[in-house]
């Protein structure tokens, strides 16, 4: 009977590895797995929550000096964030940057500068943890020279802040421009937030961000095709999306905020980037499986 259930285990795996999209993911994730991405995402998660505080204080040193404490928090509302993050840790900036706010001019000037530093490092380091990450699993070795990497893994948080900083222009300034358009059509009641809102605006977002990132960062400019790098893309903003919608239901329901105490946001969001990083790093190892099903194996020194 033990064999006959072994037996019939090996006839279903080896059927579902005949299916090509079975194939590719199973094949997907023994190719990260085998790169010990664990490693990568740890240094990810880290520096992107040493960046967190910087960040945040920036901001609010920004708002602080052109606004009010309750205006800094209605401008902070207005970006629409609170849906995609944990609840905990979005709770978390809403408390810095009320108590920065109202911190004088001076003191936020020299915070701010310092702040930045902070965050130029910290963000810069997580940005080399995924870039390295991603090498790793493209070619299982460094493709660029000290100097063009810390060029590329610059490049890529300045891209992401404007991506960032676009994305919330989007949500905030696409319905308005719509409005007039849809009531000379006949809409003027139309609801267009089940199209233009937070999940849809950051999962284009992440599709475009990590598409080019697959494209040209992953391997050197080109080697991953455009289709591969956006399926790959594609996967994993849709595996993000649902970590994000799971941690947020998870902490608002399940998790007693007084288990961790103060430092419960810092711990979600921790943990927020870390499995982030984990389907940025599959949805990498897939564009590569896509490219060797198609038959497009340049520069990979492993077959893993």
């Amino acid at each position: 009977m033990h064999r006959k259930l072994i037996k019939l285990g090996q006839e279903v795996s080896e059927r579902a590895m005949a299916i090509p999209p079975i194939a590719i993911g199973v094949k997907a994730i023994n190719r990260m797995m085998a790169r010990e991405v664990m490693l990568f995402a740890g240094g990810a998660s880290f520096f992107g929550l040493l960046a967190l505080i910087p960040a945040v204080l920036v901001g609010a040193s920004v708002y602080g000096l052109m606004f009010s404490a309750s205006d800094a928090l209605n401008q902070l509302s207005a970006l629409r964030i609170a849906e995609i993050m944990p609840p905990t840790a979005y709770q978390f900036i809403q408390r810095m940057v009320s108590d920065l706010a109202g911190t004088p001019t001076l003191s936020l000037t020299v915070q701010s500068l310092v702040a930045i530093a902070i965050l130029l490092f910290a963000a810069g380091r997580g940005a080399k943890a995924i870039i390295a990450g991603l090498n790793q699993i493209a070619r299982k070795g460094d493709i660029r020279n000290i100097v063009h990497f810390n060029l590329i893994a610059m490049g890529a948080v300045l891209a992401a802040g404007f991506l960032l900083i676009g994305a919330n222009l989007l949500i905030l300034t696409v319905p308005n421009l719509l409005r007039p358009f849809l009531s000379a059509l006949g809409f003027a009641q139309a609801d267009i937030s089940p199209i233009i809102n937070e999940w849809t605006v950051a999962g284009g977002t992440m599709i475009l961000a990590l598409g080019l990132l697959y494209r040209y960062v992953m391997q050197r400019a080109g080697e991953t095709s455009w289709r591969a790098s956006f399926t790959g893309a594609a996967i994993a903003t849709l595996i993000w999306l649902a970590i994000s919608k799971g941690f947020t239901l998870y902490v608002s329901t399940i998790v007693n905020p007084t288990t961790y105490g103060p430092l419960g946001a810092l711990i979600v969001f921790l943990l927020w980037i870390y499995w982030a990083s984990y389907a940025v790093f599959f949805g990498g190892a897939l564009a590569v499986e896509i490219d060797r099903q198609a038959g497009r194996d340049i520069g990979d020194s492993s077959k893993a």
